[in-house]
């Protein structure tokens, strides 16, 4: 039989052993707790801050996709809207004949008098209607049914303007030297007018003149450089390549046609001052002769100034020039009346100048009309812009192929532009540029 002492003796040891131990791992019981407790609590907050950042950063990731979706959405929807009124207004400017049985319809309220009224010049007008529920003409409301269901834009809104493509200066119509030299003589005139300078005693400005052909040398198909006879500035095929005058710039001359105005910024001599007024007085699209219906005044000008009875009167700053002390020049006297001519014109929905013929001889009639106003003097400024009835009669015209539409959508705070040129005999858009 073991003796319970020796029993005994050996359960103190073991019990000794293993505090020995739990000494070697740790402080005891007590101090082991906390120790395990402190480890877990550590990473208890660990895992709950990598969850707070996850948090955070899906937070952050659906916000950024609700807001870019919320702005797609946005974006598509004013693009449609500004499609929606580019497509309109070409449908009203195309639809001629119906617009036409309806004036005959109605011509009886108007004293049985037919207007001609040009559907590129009210198309954007059906567009109103359409995105606004609101229709004006010539300043007077025709058809307001906002608030009516249907009718209008839920949501943004739409707009546009339409304007006559052929009352500017074509760049591209350069492939032989008379079609050079029609352009450059509109195009060195329209120079001078901008840059408020006129070269005396039968000079020309070297300066302007080289712009000039450098725009031509640009879009013309040659590599051989346009130059000017000083003495008759008659354009020649002079010597040497065209590129020259680029190699500090980095690129060659194009010699092919313009792909838009804003490519004329390229041309050597062309700063951003002189492109940014001459802009809407250019075109690079197939027109005809200049329609001097919708012309811009600079642009009239330029063709009195080149197309003058006695050439030698452009020359004198009080008739082609900027005026002398503060008074107007002849053409700008004469381009004032063309306006109130055409303004007064457009409030009967007839055109200023049924023929290029009537453009002609209101320039003869204008000293008259001005002598009976200002006296002798008025009729000295009628008799100083008489113009060229053939020259004149070769380069302008009062009708319009080429109508552009800028049109514009909103949805939110997002805006879209679009900016079509319509061929109204083929009602194919020649050009179509989205922003």
């Amino acid at each position: 039989m073991a003796d319970p002492t020796h029993r005994l003796g050996g359960a103190r040891r073991l019990r000794l052993a293993f505090a020995a131990a739990r000494r070697a791992v740790g402080d005891g019981p007590v101090q082991g707790s906390r120790r395990e407790r402190g480890v877990a609590m550590m990473l208890a907050l660990t895992a709950i801050a990598i969850l707070a950042v996850f948090s955070l950063e899906f937070t952050y990731q659906s916000r950024v996709a609700v807001r870019t979706s919320t702005y797609v959405e946005a974006e598509i929807e004013a693009y449609l809207h500004a499609r929606a009124a580019v497509e309109l207004s070409a449908l009203v400017i195309g639809s001629t004949d119906i617009i036409d049985t309806l004036i005959s319809r109605y011509a009886g309220m108007l004293g049985g008098r037919k207007p001609n009224i040009s559907t590129a010049a009210y198309g954007c007008e059906f567009v109103n209607a359409f995105c606004k529920g609101q229709m004006s003409l010539m300043g007077m409301n025709l058809v307001d049914m906002t608030g009516n269901p249907g009718v209008g834009l839920e949501r943004g809104g739409c707009g546009c303007k339409s304007t006559d493509e052929d009352g500017r200066i074509n760049l591209n119509r350069v492939r032989s030297l008379p079609e050079k030299q029609t352009v450059f003589d509109t195009l060195y005139k329209l120079l001078e007018r901008h840059e408020g300078r006129i070269a005396q005693a039968g000079a020309i400005d070297r300066e302007l003149a080289q712009i000039a052909l450098n725009v031509i040398d640009w879009a013309d198909p040659d590599t051989v450089k346009t130059d000017i006879d000083p003495s008759t500035r008659k354009v020649r095929v002079g010597g040497g390549a065209e590129g020259v005058g680029y190699s500090k710039l980095g690129y060659k001359s194009k010699d092919a046609p313009f792909d838009s105005t804003a490519e004329v910024r390229l041309v050597d001599g062309m700063t951003d001052r002189l492109w940014c007024a001459m802009r809407d007085e250019l075109t690079v699209y197939n027109t005809g002769k200049i329609n001097v219906n919708t012309a811009p005044l600079p642009v009239i000008k330029a063709l009195v100034c080149k197309n003058l009875a006695d050439p030698t009167r452009a020359l004198d700053p009080q008739v082609c020039g900027a005026g002398i002390g503060g008074v107007p020049s002849a053409v700008d006297v004469a381009g004032q009346y063309v306006q109130i001519c055409r303004q007064l014109k457009e409030l009967i929905f007839s055109p200023p100048f049924s023929a290029p013929a009537r453009f002609v001889q209101f320039f003869d009639k204008l000293g008259g009309v001005l002598q009976a106003q200002f006296g002798p003097m008025g009729k000295a400024v009628g008799d100083a812009i008489r113009v060229n009835h053939g020259l004149m009669l070769r380069d302008v015209g009062t009708t319009g192929r080429i109508v552009r539409i800028e049109a514009w959508g909103t949805s939110g705070r997002v805006k879209k532009r679009i900016t079509a040129l319509l061929d109204t005999t083929t009602q194919r858009y020649v050009g179509w540029k989205e922003d």
